[in-house]
């Protein structure tokens, strides 16, 4: 089991849930006597998330490597402090969490009737099999009633797969979105200082270039017919002011990089911090589902230009099909 201890420099929330912790860790060391302590703990890590302050990216992970107990057990102890009555936990403690989380599975008479008897008396498989009686007897009285009560009783057990899903894909989905927004973010930075670079190179190579043979043509008119040492000294003169005018031009010109890279630069902030990650994922998808249709628009046009009417027809009743059932998909989500 990973040992976990405060470090120099932890934040509030850090040390808060290193807090958590070890009392988790205690809890579990005295779970014979003290399981429902240990339930209320570990639901509390999970509905909080501070299992992430800690390094953890998951709950199962947490549990595995920290606290030393599988994922599927630890759910099964917040079960039984969801599910059963503080009393009647502490009064079957000593039967284990596996028998209280059998018991969970129960209407709240049927688990009176079978605690009242003794629930450390009887085996994990006695107690599933008066689990099933029950159930049975249920669902037979709801078919008689009409009604489906021993539906509940049996999707108990899919709750608890059903929240591990659920946090599963929560997770996957919130990693999906952080590594796409950082993908974005570093393509559209890469791509405006490219494009700022890029420019401010041509347009000061091409206004310098014109200056240049702007001012040495002037300098040769202006030298033409006089002495060699006249013409050296107007040649040099242009020289200088040519090299000036270049420095100062490139200046500008990086400074203009500059400033375009810093605006680049703050636009990738300002995606990396807007909206929320349901947002986010919402304009990635929004976005491919336009470049898609485009390219189907684009289809359409040239099997038009190229004259093949009748392919072009059929593709675009399939097209027009497709999305008014799409609209009608959309209409009826929430209703």
């Amino acid at each position: 089991m990973e040992q976990l201890t405060i470090f120099e420099g932890a934040t509030p929330a850090q040390q808060e849930a290193l807090s958590m912790h070890y009392e988790i860790v205690a809890a579990a060391q005295a779970a014979a006597t003290s399981l429902q302590d240990l339930g209320r703990k570990l639901k509390r890590m999970r509905d909080t998330g501070r299992y992430k302050d800690l390094g953890f990216d998951s709950f199962g992970a947490y549990t595995e490597s920290a606290v030393g107990i599988r994922q599927r057990q630890a759910y099964t102890y917040i079960t039984v402090v969801e599910k059963l009555p503080a009393q009647l936990i502490e009064e079957n403690a000593d039967a284990g969490v596996t028998k209280l989380a059998l018991l969970a599975k129960l209407l709240p008479e049927d688990r009176e009737e079978i605690a009242g008897g003794g629930l450390a008396n009887i085996t994990v498989a006695e107690l599933q099999k008066l689990i099933e009686e029950k159930n049975e007897m249920a669902e037979q009285l709801s078919m008689l009633q009409d009604a489906p009560p021993a539906a509940e009783v049996e999707a108990v057990d899919a709750e608890q797969a059903i929240q591990e899903a659920v946090e599963r894909t929560r997770e996957e989905t919130e990693q999906e979105v952080r590594e796409q927004l950082q993908a974005e973010k570093d393509r559209a930075v890469a791509e405006a200082v490219d494009r700022a670079r890029e420019e401010a190179k041509r347009e000061a190579a091409a206004q310098a270039k014109e200056e240049a043979d702007r001012r040495v043509k002037q300098a040769e008119e202006k030298a033409a017919g006089k002495l060699e040492a006249a013409r050296k000294q107007a040649a040099e003169e242009a020289r200088r002011e040519q090299e000036a005018h270049y420095q100062a031009v490139l200046a500008e010109k990086e400074q203009a990089a500059r400033a375009a890279q810093a605006r680049a630069e703050e636009l990738a902030k300002q995606m990396q911090l807007a909206g929320s990650p349901e947002g986010t994922r919402f304009a990635l998808l929004f976005d491919d589902l336009q470049q898609k249709a485009g390219g189907l628009m684009d289809m359409l046009e040239n099997l038009l230009a190229e004259e093949k009417t009748d392919a072009a027809q059929k593709y675009k009743t399939a097209l027009v099909g497709a999305l008014r059932a799409l609209i009608q998909q959309v209409e009826e989500v929430g209703t």
